[in-house]
């Protein structure tokens, strides 16, 4: 009976052209960090297989990245702040948040006083990652700021002398200035901001963001959100 059923729907698939229906693939860009981007792949690929859909990373530079992903040259982009559909009309926030990280600086001057938050930047030149919203937002205010391509220019700029600040987000900032031997260069506290990051996707996949949204709830409530951070390494 088994054989039988196999070969009709062989014969099904040979006389109608029909075939199994492959599960939707969608591309997500990032620039994130990589302690931030093993949260959003890994998180993702579990997330979008509890809603049947094939999930694909691709890096681009940030800026390029919002803008591919606004344009729909690719399905979605993130992790990103809240809050940038204003600036980005055709990306919707996914309302659930994928994780909760802390922005700092980083000096050589371990006297920098950053009590007064974003403020305490006014005095100092500072240097981060060009599209890096948060900064792009609040750090312009600093008496000199500098943007850059990529990580290490960032605190390569800080270890030579040419900027007071390094901006960048306080746990991979932490292992790239010891990777990179940067001994003289200290996290700054407190942290400028601590946020929630957000996965943004296309407005034509509009139908998806709900059920994206439960499936990272159902996973923060059965247990396995938790396991997979724990395996990334991330408090």
């Amino acid at each position: 009976m088994k054989i039988h059923s196999t070969f009709l729907t062989l014969l099904l698939i040979l006389s109608t052209g029909w075939a199994p229906a492959q599960a939707q693939t969608l591309t997500i860009s990032t620039n994130n960090t990589p302690m931030d981007r093993r949260v959003l792949e890994q998180v993702s690929r579990e997330a979008f297989r509890r809603i049947g859909v094939d999930f694909k990373l691709l890096s681009l530079p940030s800026e390029r990245s919002l803008h591919s992903a606004n344009q729909g040259e690719v399905d979605g982009e993130g992790l990103r702040v809240a809050g940038l559909s204003g600036q980005y009309p055709q990306l919707l926030q996914v309302p659930e948040s994928y994780t909760r990280i802390s922005f700092v600086a980083f000096s050589s001057d371990p006297a920098i006083d950053l009590s007064r938050g974003w403020e305490s930047l006014k005095p100092h030149s500072v240097v981060f990652i060009t599209g890096w919203k948060m900064f792009e937002a609040h750090a312009s205010g600093a008496r000199v700021v500098n943007k850059v391509d990529t990580p290490e220019q960032v605190f390569r700029m800080l270890q030579s002398g040419r900027v007071d600040l390094a901006l960048y987000t306080q746990a991979d900032g932490l292992a790239l200035v010891k990777s990179m031997g940067f001994s003289s260069v200290a996290l700054l506290s407190p942290p400028l901001q601590e946020v929630d990051m957000y996965l943004y996707l296309n407005q034509k996949h509009r139908a998806l963001v709900p059920k994206l949204s439960q499936a990272l709830r159902d996973m923060k409530a059965d247990g396995s959100y938790r396991r997979i951070l724990s395996n990334t390494n991330l408090p």
